[in-house]
């Protein structure tokens, strides 16, 4: 399955949201059941990880409510843009430095990954397309 399948199944695929994804091609963004063991390596509530066009799910989303997946693919469609645009030494610097920034303020780690800058991203713009960001299962 790609994004753009997922995206149509859930009613989402519009104009308006791949003018904004620019220039990620949710045809060429592949969706992927996540392992036993990386869902074992994933936070607690994590159901979905990007790895440049990659979006491995949990299967109970992957193969759940298209809704639900919808919302899902549209957060990890941010991160397919912030891989291409920064690089993967970019994106994994920003990533992890404003993840160990949240731990030194005394964060655990849910609030820790919440206040990573490209998660609020993502999460911001999932929320433009769908509703309330704090709703989205990432």
């Amino acid at each position: 399955m790609n994004a753009a399948a997922a995206l149509a199944g859930a009613g989402l695929d519009t104009p308006e949201l791949r003018a904004f994804i620019q220039p990620v091609q949710p045809e060429q963004v592949a969706l992927r059941p996540a392992s036993a063991v990386m869902r074992k390596m994933w936070g607690k509530g994590i159901q979905a990880m990007t790895l440049f066009d990659t979006v491995y799910v949990d299967p109970a989303v992957l193969y759940g409510p298209k809704e639900r997946l919808g919302a899902l693919v549209i957060h990890e469609l941010v991160h397919v843009r912030q891989w291409r645009r920064f690089g993967v030494f970019g994106f994994l610097r920003r990533y992890l430095n404003d993840y160990l920034k949240g731990r030194r303020q005394s964060l655990g780690h849910r609030g820790a990954y919440r206040q990573i800058e490209l998660e609020r991203e993502a999460r911001a713009v999932a929320s433009r397309f769908v509703g309330s960001g704090d709703d989205h299962p990432v």
